[in-house]
């Protein structure tokens, strides 16, 4: 399934697992869930995008229509911060140009993260992949930032692994730590992480989180 946007509102979406209808430019793609768009986040985002404007590859963020944990361990109850409409927003906003979307069932979860590269190079036609430092997937995690590494050194395609951002007091930026400053109440935390002021779907969460 494929559907464009009006102009002007979200990016090209395009749910594209087990989908006949594969992209035609080169891109450059982020990895991950993205949960809050928070500072740690922009960071991958603003190394594609710097890739984007250098080498002239479609700008792309790859992320599921739901939260992994929540099929890891469905026993475990787990509040996401950003709606996807929100997030469609805020990539946006980032200058993203396409949205790829997983649904992230069983069969995903069993997929190896050899298998899952090939697929987005055959599906995204990527050039280059951008990915945080602790970004981790495939069948129990088989695959890390180095074994991601290995594998687009195989595949022949450019990889930047992006450090942790951290706040002016040492505290690791991550959507775990918003969710915990949420359920104290620290709402000022939460901005400082986030880069911006929290939404008010965010601040339904707060002391719940």
């Amino acid at each position: 399934m494929t559907c464009a946007g009006s102009e002007g509102a979200s990016p090209l979406l395009i749910e594209w697992l087990g989908s006949e209808q594969p992209v035609h430019k080169p891109s450059v793609v982020c990895l991950g869930f993205f949960d809050g768009i928070h500072l740690g986040h922009q960071a991958i985002l603003d190394a594609a995008r710097a890739i984007h404007m250098r080498e002239g590859l479609l700008f792309c963020v790859h992320t599921y229509d739901q939260m992994p944990a929540r099929v890891l361990c469905p026993d475990k109850d787990f509040l996401e911060l950003t709606p996807f409409e929100e997030k469609s927003a805020l990539f946006k906003a980032l200058g993203v140009e396409l949205l790829a979307v997983s649904h992230f069932d069983d069969a995903l979860r069993h997929m190896t993260g050899e298998a899952f590269v090939q697929m987005l190079v055959e599906r995204l036609q990527v050039r280059h992949i951008v990915a945080g430092y602790d970004h981790r997937f495939g069948y129990r995690g088989d695959t890390d930032a180095k074994r991601l590494t290995q594998l687009c050194h195989q595949q022949g395609i450019g990889i930047t692994i992006v450090p942790p951002v951290s706040l002016s007091g040492g505290q690791a930026i991550s959507s775990t730590a918003i969710r915990a400053a949420l359920a104290q109440g620290n709402i000022r935390q939460a901005e400082a992480m986030l880069g911006r002021p929290i939404s008010v779907y965010m601040r339904s969460l707060a002391g719940s989180a």
